[in-house]
C-alpha cells in the first residue's frame, strides 16, 4: 500500500517520504485498533490494550448474567475507552495531513486515511 501512495503521492525525497509514511502508518495501525474494537473484534497488538480489557470485562458481565447496573458501568469503561481511542486517530490523521499538501490530502480522503 505504502508504495501505491508514494507514487501517487508524487514524492521523489527519501526523508520527506519516511516523514510521511510513518504518519501514514500510525494512521492505519489506530484505524484498525479503532475499527476492530468497534465490531467487537479482536484488534491484534496494535488495538488498545485498554479497549480489549475493557470489552473483556464487558463480556464477561453479559455473560455471567451480572446485575444492569454492573453492565452499565463496564459499558460506560468500554465507550470511554472507545473515545480515547477515537481521539488518538483523530491525532494521527491531523498529524498526517499538516505534512500533505492539497493534492497529497486529496487522495489520503480517497484512500481512506483521512475524513
Amino acid at each position: 500500500m505504502l508504495a501505491g501512495l508514494r507514487t501517487q503521492f508524487d514524492v521523489a525525497d527519501d526523508a520527506e517520504w519516511q516523514l510521511i509514511a510513518d504518519r501514514i502508518t500510525k494512521v492505519s495501525e489506530l484505524r484498525r485498533a479503532t475499527t476492530a474494537g468497534a465490531f467487537g473484534l479482536r484488534g491484534g497488538p496494535r488495538a488498545s490494550a485498554s479497549s480489549n480489557s475493557e470489552q473483556a470485562a464487558l463480556r464477561a458481565a453479559v455473560t455471567e448474567k451480572l446485575p444492569d447496573a454492573e453492565i452499565k458501568a463496564r459499558l460506560e469503561r468500554l465507550r470511554e475507552a472507545h473515545k480515547q481511542a477515537e481521539a488518538k486517530l483523530d491525532q494521527a490523521r491531523e498529524d498526517l495531513r499538516s505534512v500533505l499538501t492539497v493534492r497529497q490530502e486529496a487522495i489520503a480522503v480517497l484512500a481512506g486515511l483521512l475524513q
